[in-house]
């Protein structure tokens, strides 16, 4: 995956995750993979991968808002990569961390 720059511009990734523990891994691991992609360190990156991982699990007890599903939203333009999750329209994590390069 190119980095982001002047040329490429800002980059985005957004999807809707079904309201299930088993999907938790996968929407962290895309996080972090896009994190460390885009510039951010390896720690950054395990620190966004936890995170998703722990707002997937918010948006799990609320049981009745996750039939809607679970949205996790990623992107990078400037100098920072974002991180959001929500779910039945409530924000449970807003992650930004810088880039490194």
């Amino acid at each position: 995956m190119a980095e982001p720059d002047e040329s490429t511009g800002p980059m985005a990734f957004a999807a809707n995750f079904p309201p299930e523990a088993r999907f938790a891994p996968t929407a962290a691991e895309i996080a972090a993979r896009l994190a460390g992609a885009c510039g951010c360190t390896a720690e950054a990156a395990d620190e966004i991968r936890a995170a998703v991982v722990a707002a997937f699990g918010a948006a799990l007890a609320l049981a009745p808002a996750a039939a809607s599903g679970i949205d996790v939203t990623l992107r990078t333009g400037g100098a920072a990569f974002e991180a959001d999750v929500a779910c039945g329209g409530r924000s449970l994590l807003h992650c930004s961390k810088a880039r490194s390069s």
